[in-house]
């Protein structure tokens, strides 16, 4: 992976475990959520019109964006299922597994190849994912009947896989995309249109809820509209450049900004396993960096 897009990797990496830092200290997760994706398309107006100006998208192309806007909004939603139906040790790995797919997807639809250095990068990343949401190196025993049973429990797991699946696939469709448009016009639109979506579900709040988030957490909202339209544009940037896998590796730093984040400032238990992740993911995120 070449030098600069593995820097705008890294940056794009940081600036999305901060908008997660940010994120969580809200008190109601589906207004803040609703609320920073409504000013997103507000705030970086100014800059779209410019882009508009300078570069211009054809009508044709924007078909690419209506698709960009359902798969991100199927991941929502598929992410949301599964935190509700499963635990966060189950439901974040899985969820967050999107780096096992991304190689077999792109070779199919990209013809692109990774070497071995690639195929240790993209498995040590996957492990740390596994291992951060960890408090100690137990899994649950599939074995275990009751467990399994679980109510819910299948319906949690469809969830968690259709997650990670719809991370790659955005992933790999944000690739296809900005071959027919710049990538700050494509992310623009596909956020804008992204809010088909989150009114309807700002609407059904309580608007004393949405006005108590807004009044206690207004400049973290702000902070995560901002910071989450830059992350992906960088991630853009970045596919244009580089490898799909590689990229899509990489990007799982921002869960070792999340964790460092949580122990610096919000005092969060960082546990072996936790230690452990953050390793891995660092040590294959570093790979990503020799792998062609």
């Amino acid at each position: 992976m070449q030098g600069l897009p593995f820097l705008l990797v890294l940056l794009s990496a940081v600036a999305h475990g901060y908008w997660n830092f940010l994120f969580k200290q809200a008190e109601n997760k589906d207004a803040f959520l609703c609320l920073s994706k409504i000013l997103e398309p507000l705030i970086y107006l100014v800059p779209f019109m410019f882009a508009l100006n300078v570069w211009g998208v054809e009508l044709s192309s924007l078909w690419y964006v209506a698709i960009g806007m359902l798969l991100a909004v199927a991941n929502y939603m598929c992410l949301s299922g599964s935190y509700k139906l499963l635990d966060l040790t189950i439901a974040y790995p899985v969820s967050r597994s999107s780096t096992v797919f991304l190689p077999f997807l792109a070779f199919i639809f990209l013809g692109e190849h990774i070497d071995v250095v690639g195929w240790c990068s993209v498995i040590l990343v996957s492990l740390g994912v596994v291992f951060i949401p960890l408090n100690e190196f137990k899994f649950p025993d599939l074995s275990d009947r009751a467990w399994v049973s679980q109510k819910g429990m299948g319906l949690g797991m469809i969830f968690a896989v259709l997650a990670a699946f719809t991370v790659a696939l955005y992933t790999l469709w944000g690739k296809l995309a900005i071959q027919h448009m710049h990538p700050f016009i494509y992310m623009y639109c596909y956020t804008l249109a992204a809010n088909v979506y989150f009114l309807p579900l700002l609407r059904r709040l309580d608007r004393s809820v949405i006005r108590r988030e807004w009044e206690v957490n207004k400049w973290r909202i702000i902070g995560v509209s901002v910071l989450n339209t830059l992350s992906f544009v960088l991630i853009l940037f970045a596919l244009t450049l580089g490898k799909v896998t590689y990229v899509g590796a990489l990007r799982q730093f921002s869960l070792v900004v999340g964790v460092g984040l949580g122990w610096l400032v919000l005092r969060e238990v960082v546990t072996v396993p936790r230690i452990v992740g953050v390793g891995l993911v660092i040590a294959g995120g570093c790979l990503t960096y020799l792998a062609k």
